[in-house]
């Protein structure tokens, strides 16, 4: 699996009753983050995704550019209390019309997931995406408002290799 330390901060859940972002450290695992459900910014954020998504993600993933790396799509799974968690699901590949891809890091609910396991991307539940474009990052809408609220130091560790977050 690749790149890992993206996903180290990057997990979340979105929660109805929140009142401000919460970290939940795993050892062992990326941290997840509670996002509250009416989170106007992760809100937008998650629209912009979905608007861009066919032509700047889809485009690229099937262009073959060989600058073009570690394809990305997060994922929301539903909760049976109404949240969600978002899971980042990587090594994408399209056929037939259809996303598939892999498990991208240990979900904190159980969703019917797990670490590893390969999935078809349902694409109505996107919540962001992300590829590299040798080291400018493109996409990551989420992973942008989520960074904010990052020290310096956690945003160095997510920018191994020279990262760009445009």
């Amino acid at each position: 699996m690749k790149n890992i330390y993206i996903i180290a901060v990057i997990a979340f859940i979105t929660v109805g009753c929140q009142e401000k972002k919460e970290r939940i450290e795993r050892e062992g695992e990326p941290p997840v983050v509670l996002v509250k459900s009416e989170d106007d910014e992760m809100n937008s954020a998650i629209e912009n995704a979905k608007k861009t998504f066919e032509k700047e993600f889809h485009t690229a993933l099937l262009s073959k550019n060989p600058n073009y790396s570690n394809f990305t799509i997060k994922q929301r799974f539903d909760l049976p209390d109404n949240n969600g968690e978002h899971i980042w699901i990587g090594d994408i590949t399209f056929k037939n019309g259809k996303y598939k891809g892999v498990i991208q890091n240990e979900p904190y609910e159980q969703i019917g997931v797990k670490l590893g396991d390969t999935v078809d991307v349902d694409i109505y539940n996107l919540s962001d995406w992300m590829y590299h474009n040798k080291n400018i990052v493109k996409g990551g809408y989420t992973v942008k408002v989520l960074r904010k609220s990052l020290t310096h130091e956690e945003k160095k560790q997510m920018d191994v290799g020279g990262l760009i977050y445009e």
